[in-house]
């Protein structure tokens, strides 16, 4: 076979296993809890601006839209920083976490 007939294109892999460290962790649960609060803030605005619902206790929709993100994002890294020991642990014990798409080494 020559030099030209070769495919000189990395293999894909469709399945992986990893385990994120610690920082990885927390700034994955990070961006999702930010992304939900800011999802949740946009709902209970629009709801509230159309009238299907009524805010009492969060009335401000620049409030809502900068306090709910910075809550799910406090939440998150909080709750990701106490449960990276049992995610550290779990990933050992099934030899990582299994994920599936296009992976090109």
């Amino acid at each position: 076979m020559s030099v030209e007939e070769m495919d000189l294109t990395p293999a894909a892999h469709t399945q992986s296993a990893v385990q994120l460290n610690f920082l990885s962790l927390v700034l994955v649960t990070s961006l999702s809890g930010f992304c939900g609060g800011l999802a949740w803030a946009v709902l209970t605005s629009v709801l509230d601006f159309i009238g299907f619902i009524h805010l009492v206790k969060f009335n401000s929709y620049i409030a809502n839209l900068i306090t709910f993100p910075l809550i799910g994002l406090f939440f998150s890294a909080f709750f990701s920083v106490i449960g990276y020991p049992i995610y550290k642990w779990r990933c050992r014990q099934i030899r990582g976490q299994k994920l599936s798409g296009l992976f090109i080494n």
